[in-house]
């Protein structure tokens, strides 16, 4: 049986993985948008990136079967769920949308920024509460910079806010762990 600290870690670095991939997604979205590059992005830029993504991602829960169970009964598992269920199609919209309204866009960035306060409630951590107040800053930004630039700055805070921190955290996890080892 797993110990809980490497559950964590898993599930700290598949959504440390993510983030990564969706910045790269969000940022290639930008460059075709302001480029007019004539391809369609949500074929080669995001199904493709997302279908794989989540190829891996079940086949690594599958190899993690132990570790699947207790991922679901993570605490953090149902805000981020609802926190998905609610982003994805404000992002979805946006991306379909040919104007250049970003006030979907800056929504789904409000709704990051909210689990990040939700998730981080009960024992209060200011770094947590500063990468929030960073995706309101970054809604903001996105509302008073259009829908193409909007999608740099979402990609930004995801690369910024969630991505960097996640690294760091793998990484810090995993030195703690090679240090209580004996050897």
């Amino acid at each position: 049986m797993s110990h809980p600290d490497d559950s964590n870690t898993r599930l700290t670095l598949i959504l440390t993985l993510w983030g990564l991939l969706f910045t790269k997604c969000f940022t290639l979205e930008f460059l075709v948008r302001h480029y007019d590059v004539p391809i369609n992005s949500l074929n080669y830029v995001w199904a493709l990136s997302i279908i794989m993504a989540s190829v891996a991602t079940i086949v690594y829960a599958n190899i993690q079967t132990e570790d699947r169970s207790s991922l679901i009964k993570h605490p953090n598992f149902s805000v981020l769920l609802i926190t998905g269920l609610v982003v994805t199609p404000l992002v979805a919209q946006s991306l379909l949308s040919s104007s250049e309204e970003s006030f979907l866009l800056a929504f789904a960035a409000v709704g990051v920024g909210f689990s990040h306060i939700w998730r981080h409630l009960k024992k209060y951590q200011p770094s947590r509460i500063g990468i929030a107040f960073g995706w309101f800053g970054g809604a903001a930004a996105i509302f008073y910079s259009g829908q193409t630039f909007g999608f740099l700055i979402f990609g930004i805070c995801i690369f910024s806010l969630s991505f960097l921190p996640g690294l760091f955290k793998v990484v810090t996890l995993r030195r703690q762990k090679s240090a209580k080892q004996p050897g």
